[in-house]
């Protein structure tokens, strides 16, 4: 079992693939507007098999037309005018039919308008080859359109300083810009292929000096060089040579960023429930999500950063109840089961897609893997620890109060793996004044609870109202370590008597914390410590 030793002081106390664009509506009544685009059939690109992956190679997606629907339908559901027509899904959504709809929406709304742009598909990367030459690392980012044509990479894309002309010349109109997309480079961790799903980097094209005929001009900065009255953006990842990506909701492939926006949209992020969504609450919904589901392999960032202003007033219909739930932890086994699973699947359900765990039999045993792909741990026997390790973390996700602020969990480390010996450290400020009250446990890879790293020696009464930073020296066994974080605006004393007496022992189910904590409001978090030997 890991011992982390705590070192640190306590200290008062987060960050291009994807990007979002809001604004602030006018007083007057604004009418909204969207076009949407998800594509996952390409034309000029070899379609992916799941079946035998090829990877390394331009391929179809699997997720991005999904996200296009989901978004879709969350714009829909929210009043905002989406007809077929600027709803542009696989081979139907060219460069063409995307700048035909941009100038039928341009024409149309009037001054102070909502526009809402969202594209789920492949990004890329290509070299500049004319002024303004404004990227420090030489490469225009691009949106890849099913036209794209990787003879001639000209065609069938739109880079970032052409989509900032587009930008400038609509002053009058608050645009609501969605990319869903990447660029190129790796992830700030290797992943398992075998449970992580496809990546949505497009490659790094050059690009031919002499222009083509009837091709949009190089434009005059790129979309993140200052910012623009009637734009906010919401970055996806830290930089633009992360990747993102796809991961799978209810059993289908997605990207997260467009799931967690159309979840805004539906009106998940309206946190105190007054039938409106402002920036600050997009932001703290969708950026701690993000990083939740995704392990800290894709952070957003919001430019400028959250505030008051109102984006979107809901339909005043509720929304119809949320479908049940499918029965059971989604697992994946790659070669034989471990021990246990022989005569079926006691607390989970296999699946080929959309697993929360994936057992993968190697030499020594099996190795769990993520949902995500990372590695948890090896195992050499009961594989029951793991599932009951997945499912109470997943529940964590779920118990975190949409009317409470969300918590910021700052690493001081990326989030590559980190070897043994290490020296690693997290600040963990109050989200709020009146939730000051810390208590800090490590979920370990093996599944055991490791309780007292704060409040320190078990104390009940000791509040952190400047925060906390913690610094560990990483020690064997490696794999994946959750550290949950939850703040509260009293001592919660049932909780840490629960926590006392499970420490060293597997995880308890997380209906026993959220019944520990009923007598006090609470915020939930959690963030990974990923270690290697």
């Amino acid at each position: 079992m890991a011992t982390r030793v705590l070192t640190g002081p306590w200290l008062t106390g987060v960050a291009l693939c994807a990007t979002f664009a809001f604004t602030a509506p006018q007083m007057a009544e604004a009418r909204d507007w969207a076009i949407v685009v998800g594509i996952d059939d390409y034309i000029h690109f070899q379609p992916f098999d799941p079946v035998n992956p090829v990877f390394g190679v331009h391929t179809d997606l699997q997720g991005a037309a999904n996200d296009a629907k989901v978004v879709a339908a969350a714009l829909r559901k929210a009043g905002v005018d989406l007809p077929d027509q600027r709803f542009l899904l696989d081979q139907n959504a060219t460069l063409a039919n995307f700048e035909r709809s941009w100038a039928e929406v341009v024409a149309s709304a009037a001054a102070g308008d909502r526009v809402f742009v969202t594209y789920a598909g492949h990004g890329g990367q290509e070299t500049e080859v004319s002024e303004p030459f404004d990227e420090k690392d030489g490469m225009d980012e691009t949106l890849m359109f099913a036209d794209f044509d990787p003879n001639n990479p000209r065609i069938g894309r739109l880079n970032d300083d052409q989509i900032r002309d587009m930008l400038e010349k609509v002053p009058q109109l608050q645009i609501i810009w969605v990319m869903d997309s990447c660029h190129s480079g790796g992830l700030e961790r290797s992943v398992s292929p075998v449970a992580s799903g496809l990546s949505r980097s497009g490659g790094v094209w050059d690009i031919p000096i002499d222009p083509i005929p009837n091709e949009a001009p190089a434009g005059t900065g790129e979309t993140g060089k200052g910012e623009l009255p009637n734009v906010m953006q919401i970055l996806a990842t830290a930089t633009d040579d992360r990747l993102v990506q796809e991961t799978a909701f209810d059993g289908e492939p997605h990207g997260a960023l467009s799931w967690f926006f159309a979840k805004a949209i539906d009106g998940e992020a309206d946190m105190n429930s007054d039938g409106m969504l402002t920036r600050l609450e997009i932001a703290s919904y969708v950026g701690d999500r993000v990083f939740t589901h995704m392990e800290q392999n894709q952070q957003p960032r919001f430019l400028p950063r959250g505030d008051s202003s109102v984006m979107l007033a809901f339909n005043s219909a509720a929304p119809p109840p949320p479908p049940p739930a499918p029965v059971g932890l989604p697992v994946k086994f790659v070669g034989a089961p471990p021990p246990g699973f022989e005569a079926g699947c006691p607390g989970c359900r296999p699946v080929d897609l959309g697993q929360a765990l994936t057992f993968q039999q190697v030499a020594n045993g099996w190795d769990v893997l993520s949902g995500n792909g990372d590695r948890i741990t090896t195992i050499t026997g009961d594989a029951r620890p793991q599932i009951d390790r997945m499912n109470f973390l997943l529940g964590l996700n779920e118990a975190k109060r949409p009317n409470l602020p969300v918590i910021e969990l700052r690493p001081h480390q990326s989030a590559a793996r980190q070897p043994i010996g290490a020296t690693v450290g997290f600040d963990f400020p109050a989200p709020a004044p009146n939730l000051n009250f810390l208590t800090l446990f490590n979920v370990a890879s093996d599944g055991t609870v490791q309780y007292g790293l704060y409040p320190p020696g078990f104390r009940e009464d000791a509040p952190a109202d400047q925060g906390l930073q913690l610094r560990f020296s990483v020690a064997p066994p490696t794999g994946e370590d959750q550290l949950v974080v939850i703040w509260c605006n009293r001592p919660p004393l049932s909780l840490q008597a629960l926590l006392n007496q499970v420490n060293g022992q597997v995880v308890p189910r997380i209906e026993e914390v959220i019944a520990a904590t009923a007598d006090v409001t609470c915020q939930f978090g959690r963030i990974g410590l990923f270690t290697e030997g």
